[in-house]
């Protein structure tokens, strides 16, 4: 066996622990023959990505190096759990990502698997500010116990303002919950965002929410949403892999945003396939509950860009479960969601779950009205 002082016994971890405020398990698979190259992964990983090396003085460093829980190899892959004293990023989530997958994901085949903390770095985050029940409180379904219906305006480039407004209107009339901006829908200007918002709010007269993108240079993000909040901004759409993980949690964690603030997929594929990957529950589930996000949209198991069913699920448990104080996160499977995958939704997914439909809204063989009313059905016949 290695060093004991890399692989220390549970009642030293726990010392350990109660000494940097906390630990951050994560958990590793790569490439392994024997449990002898899997340790050695191991400790490369547990000292790589915090001393660099392991001195001479290690005693010394103990507040700061990775220890081994556990490595063992099953079926040519190891497998182990690294824990993170809280001294190297307390609340810092991107600088957290950054230790625990930082040169290390250039090793060949290594998967970082899943994220956990122990309860006193979890009583250290603040997570959502609103989460799943809040934004069924904004909707007026705060004691309701079926998925909310969310729909996407299509096609998100192109249309006129008075087109999008026109598409609201007509989808919260027929009972839509929430309607969303397209990701791709780019506000060159503070202007464009509020005349759009503008519109879209007189057209609903009352009715729905409508989650408006939040785009712009990283600069002015929080200046455009606060104006756009003055302005009546009701919850925000936002991309955190493409603007950053450090960004989202600062609008998040900011008390003068009030809103919610859903986050979107964008780019975060690249990341969850190849050689060297993270996994879409710790991408689009921890890492996205820990910065503060209230709802999180993620590819369905059914459309043709979809997640397999197993990481779908990983992806919405880990935004529902339990962990110490943190608000369950809104789930939104998406993409290629059409009515007759609702009982697939419910199947797989339960109810704390938003149904989000874009052209599956408008393909169902009649008007935006009636693919809303279709979803709305199968909502009700399937959900009791």
């Amino acid at each position: 066996m290695t060093d004991p002082f890399l692989f220390p016994s549970r009642k030293e971890l726990e010392s350990i622990s109660a000494g940097c405020g906390g630990m951050v398990t994560a958990s590793y698979s790569f490439p392994a023959k024997d449990q002898s190259s899997a340790e050695k992964m191991a400790v490369q990983i547990a000292t790589g990505q915090t001393l660099g090396f392991i001195p001479e003085d290690l005693q010394y460093y103990s507040r700061y190096v990775g220890r081994i829980q556990s490595a063992e190899v099953q079926l040519d892959r190891g497998h182990a759990k690294i824990l993170f004293p809280a001294t190297l990023f307390g609340g810092d989530i991107a600088g957290m990502l950054t230790v625990l997958f930082g040169k290390i994901s250039f090793a060949p085949g290594l998967r970082l698997e899943s994220v956990t903390g122990d309860h006193l770095y979890l009583k250290s985050l603040k997570g959502p500010k609103i989460g799943l029940q809040g934004i069924r409180t904004v909707v007026g379904k705060a004691n309701g116990s079926k998925p909310l219906l969310m729909a996407i305006l299509k096609p998100g480039i192109g249309p006129s303002d008075d087109k999008i407004a026109e598409q609201f209107g007509r989808l919260v009339s027929a009972g839509t919950d929430l309607v969303k901006d397209d990701e791709t829908r780019i506000d060159l200007t503070l202007d464009d965002a509020q005349r759009r918002l503008e519109k879209v709010l007189t057209a609903g007269r009352g009715k729905g929410m409508y989650v408006s993108h939040l785009s712009g240079p990283g600069f002015e993000l929080r200046d455009r949403a606060l104006k756009l909040q003055r302005s009546g901004a009701q919850a925000f759409l936002f991309c955190p892999y493409t603007y950053g993980i450090s960004l989202l949690q600062g609008l998040c964690s900011d008390p003068e945003i009030k809103v919610p603030i859903f986050a979107h997929p964008a780019f975060t594929g690249i990341m969850g396939c190849g050689p060297s990957s993270v996994s879409p529950a710790v991408l689009l589930g921890t890492l996205m509950r820990w910065s503060g996000c209230d709802a999180v949209l993620f590819p369905s198991p059914y459309g043709s860009i979809a997640l397999p069913k197993s990481e779908a699920i990983m992806v919405h448990e880990a935004l529902i479960c339990s962990e110490g104080d943190l608000k369950m996160v809104a789930s939104v499977p998406s993409a290629g969601i059409m009515p007759e995958f609702v009982a697939r939704i419910c199947e797989d997914f339960g109810s704390d779950v938003v149904v989000n439909a874009g052209t599956g809204m408008a393909r169902t063989g009649g008007s935006i009205e009636d693919g809303a009313r279709a979803f709305i059905r199968e909502i009700d016949n399937n959900y009791h």
